[in-house]
């Protein structure tokens, strides 16, 4: 995201309200993201409320971002590719919740539809790598979990914090 405002600053096309809006918009997530980690890894659940929280915040402040943008703006016209986003990821966690019969939980679904905002803003390449991300972090953290802590196919491993890094790395890039 900060590509994007670096651009708008060196085209000189840089409105005050939309990167404010962006700049409210990022610090919503880190702390949801934050707290959406630390319940996940310790209680194994996303609780509604903050998964609601990352979604809602992400659609107020992301589609207020694009859509007070200048025309010129870099941030302008990104709300249909914000929504699909959500939406495509939250079908494809959705249909994984459904072939894994639970293997990836509700809430991971949930948290799939606002980490789709975020990623969905920047582009289609940012989607798919923050979706792909996750699964490499997920990958890692199993790994860990069996060489280092004993970890057997049937234990439950918190799916949460890998989507977070997988989305926070794909906003950094």
């Amino acid at each position: 995201m900060i590509h994007l405002l670096s651009r708008d600053i060196s085209s000189e096309t840089l409105a005050l309200l939309p990167a404010l809006f962006l700049g409210v918009a990022l610090v919503w997530f880190a702390v949801c993201a934050i707290v959406l980690f630390v319940v996940d890894i310790q209680q194994h659940r996303l609780p509604n409320r903050w998964t609601g929280l990352l979604f809602a915040g992400a659609a107020i402040f992301l589609l207020a971002s694009t859509l007070s943008a200048p025309e010129d703006s870099a941030l302008s016209g990104r709300w249909l590719p914000t929504i699909l986003g959500s939406l495509s990821y939250l079908m494809v966690m959705f249909v994984l919740h459904i072939v894994t019969r639970a293997g990836i939980g509700m809430g991971d679904v949930k948290l799939a539809a606002g980490l789709g905002l975020y990623t969905g803003f920047i582009g289609v390449e940012t989607l798919v790598a923050g979706f792909m991300l996750a699964f490499l972090f997920g990958g890692l953290q199993a790994m860990y979990l069996m060489v280092f802590r004993g970890a057997k196919k049937s234990t439950r491993i918190a799916f949460g914090p890998a989507m977070l890094v997988g989305c926070a790395v794909a906003l950094l890039m």
